[in-house]
C-alpha cells in the first residue's frame, strides 16, 4: 500500500441556490417524528424513513443516533425530506464503524433530501461511500458535516457511481478512503455549492 497523501483543501463558494424539498408546498404532506428519547412518532431514523410518503418530512430530534435502523439508511426511492430538528451541531449518525450514514440506489432523485446531520464514523462492510453513497441516484444533500468516515474502496466521506448528486452548504473533512478520501465519482456529475473539503486522505 502507498503512503498516505492528504487530498489538497478544496472549497466550493458559489451564489446560494434553492434546495429543492426543503420547503414542501403539498398541502397532504405530514411531518413525521424521530426521537431516540421517545418522545416522537418513532424510535429510530429508518423507522421515520419507511413510514413516509413522498413530499413528507422526517424531521430527527437532537441527539445521537447509533445502532441498527440510524446507519445503511435507505431511502426506497422516495421522495421526502428526512432532516434533522436543529443542525448538524445537534443532531448526529454516528455508524460505530459497522456501515454508513445514508445509502442510495433506488434512482433517488433531487426531491430525495438529506439535510442538517453530522454523519461520522461510517465503515461500509463492501465498496465506497463511507458516509453516504449515491449509485444511479441523484439526492440532495444539505447543511451536512460528513467527518471521520473510513471506506475500504472509494469515496471516504461521499462516493458516487453514475450519479449526480446536489451537495450544497456541506463540509467533508478527515474522511479516509483508497481513492478520494473527501469525494470519490465515477461516471457522475455532482453539483458542490457552498461547500468545504478538506483535510481527507487517499490511499490511491
Amino acid at each position: 500500500m502507498s503512503k498516505p497523501s492528504e487530498n489538497t483543501a478544496l472549497s466550493i463558494l458559489a451564489t446560494p441556490v434553492l434546495v429543492l424539498g426543503l420547503a414542501a408546498g403539498n398541502a397532504d404532506a405530514d411531518t413525521i417524528y424521530v426521537c431516540w428519547d421517545g418522545s416522537g412518532h418513532y424510535l429510530t431514523i429508518q423507522e421515520g424513513i419507511d413510514a413516509a410518503q413522498d413530499g413528507d418530512e422526517v424531521v430527527v430530534c437532537d441527539g445521537v443516533y447509533t445502532g441498527p435502523g440510524n446507519r445503511d439508511l435507505d431511502f426506497g426511492g422516495k421522495d421526502i425530506t428526512v432532516g434533522s430538528a436543529n443542525g448538524p451541531d445537534n443532531c448526529i449518525i454516528d455508524c460505530q464503524w459497522l456501515g454508513r450514514g445514508f445509502d442510495f440506489h433506488n434512482g433517488e432523485t433531487a426531491a430525495s433530501v438529506v439535510n442538517g446531520f453530522t454523519i461520522r464514523n461510517g465503515y461500509p462492510l463492501f465498496a465506497g461511500g463511507a458516509g453516504i453513497c449515491c449509485s444511479s441516484s441523484s439526492p440532495t444533500i444539505s447543511n451536512c458535516r460528513i467527518m471521520y468516515n473510513t471506506a475500504p474502496g472509494d469515496g471516504g466521506g461521499v462516493a458516487c457511481f453514475y450519479s449526480s448528486p446536489t451537495i450544497t452548504a456541506c463540509a467533508i473533512t478527515a474522511n479516509t478512503g483508497d481513492v478520494g478520501g473527501g469525494i470519490s465519482c465515477w461516471e457522475s456529475s455532482p453539483t458542490i455549492t457552498n461547500s468545504l473539503i478538506a483535510g481527507n486522505t487517499a490511499y490511491g
